[in-house]
């Protein structure tokens, strides 16, 4: 008999980091993949991202609505709320041995709390990081303390797992899993990306993803993106490929923010809901310089080597490899740290992994699962 392992995802950035642990599930002859898609995936506001596990050709079992049209504080915690009540049938329906869930979005929340009080083990993947500018540590914390076996991409995070849960049973250091993608993709190259997002292929080129910081007021996440906005505009001697921010809090403000802007200097701004993961990682490949706070410029890029301006207090606490720049959110300070990735060199850092996380997953939950 297989053993069913549900994976559930909720955003584009976080399906990218799951898309080859799902893909050696269902290709396992001892597994059985149900996988699960709710969240910002269901969203026009977000580029109905579940469009991107369609074309991969995974099997969704289930689909739940969650209602994130609004990004407000009341309108989140309510979505929680819809998506623990529609979960608990989706897990009646599908009886999984196990379930499988990343990171530290709000979502996962209603989505582990529930499989614990159902008695559904969990396994856990990125836990123990630290990421001080937003509520995400409290959050990754508390699916720790609910999980059964725990994959952190590093040493450091192995280590606070262990501190927290007073045991080393069942964490295994597996390195993050965006970068498999390195391993797997065959990436578009310049002339491809040109074509593709009606580009000038002569001039440099800038990655830009800014996510509200959560700690933030309303106010405080809308002049930061407008002192960014502002700094960009002082140039046009670059391409501006900026995507959308998360559902987060204030992610609408700052996209509405994005929308009108990006209307005033069509010739070199150019936005988008999501560029999908493998336009996405081909365009980061062959950017001169990434601007922002995604947590892709702090783990992904790296093993490319990009210039990252890491912006803010939204990554604060994770490991800084050797080609990200940090900056306060000011004018000053993103002007300043700007012009230093353009004129820095690519510099490799291998910190997070090798690209082979995914296998080394798969393996441990099939051992987990024997043993149970």
């Amino acid at each position: 008999m297989k053993h069913k392992i549900c994976v559930i995802t909720a955003a584009r950035s976080e399906y990218g980091l799951l898309k080859w642990i799902i893909d050696s599930i269902y290709k396992d002859p001892e597994l059985e993949l149900q996988l699960v898609v709710t969240g910002g995936h269901l969203s026009p506001e977000q580029g109905m991202t579940c469009k991107y596990i369609e074309e991969d050709g995974y099997p969704i079992a289930e689909k739940i609505e969650m209602l994130l049209s609004s990004t407000t504080k009341g309108g989140i915690a309510k979505s929680m709320g819809i998506c623990s009540l529609c979960l608990a049938n989706t897990f009646e329906r599908l009886q999984p041995n196990l379930l499988l869930v990343l990171g530290d979005r709000y979502e996962l929340l209603p989505i582990v709390s529930t499989a614990l009080v159902m008695q559904i083990p969990i396994a856990h993947i990125s836990g123990g990081d630290i990421t001080e500018g937003a509520i995400d540590d409290e959050i990754r914390n508390a699916i720790t303390m609910m999980a059964s076996l725990h994959f952190p991409g590093v040493e450091d995070s192995a280590r606070n797992i262990i501190r927290m849960r007073g045991s080393a049973k069942n964490v295994f250091t597996v390195g993050e899993p965006g970068l498999d993608d390195f391993l797997y993709y065959q990436f578009w190259n310049k002339q491809q990306l040109a074509e593709s997002l009606d580009i000038d292929i002569k001039k440099k080129w800038c990655l830009v993803t800014l996510h509200p910081e959560t700690r933030f007021s309303t106010k405080e996440n809308l002049k930061m993106v407008n002192n960014l906005a502002e700094v960009m505009e002082e140039t046009n001697d670059i391409e501006f490929v900026i995507t959308k921010a998360n559902a987060d809090y204030d992610g609408q403000a700052i996209n509405a923010f994005w929308e009108e802007f990006t209307k005033q200097h069509p010739e070199y701004m150019h936005l988008y809901s999501s560029l999908g993961q493998i336009r996405y990682l081909s365009f980061m490949q062959q950017a001169t310089f990434i601007l922002g706070n995604s947590s892709s410029g702090i783990v992904e890029a790296p093993f490319m080597g990009i210039p990252v301006v890491n912006i803010g207090n939204r990554q604060k606490g994770r490991h800084i490899c050797q080609n990200v720049i940090c900056c306060p959110a000011d004018k000053e300070s993103i002007r300043k740290a700007m012009d230093e990735a353009i004129h820095q060199p690519r510099l490799v850092d291998t910190y997070w992994g090798d690209g082979h996380t995914s296998e080394r997953i798969v393996q441990h939950l099939k051992e987990y699962l024997k043993n149970t």
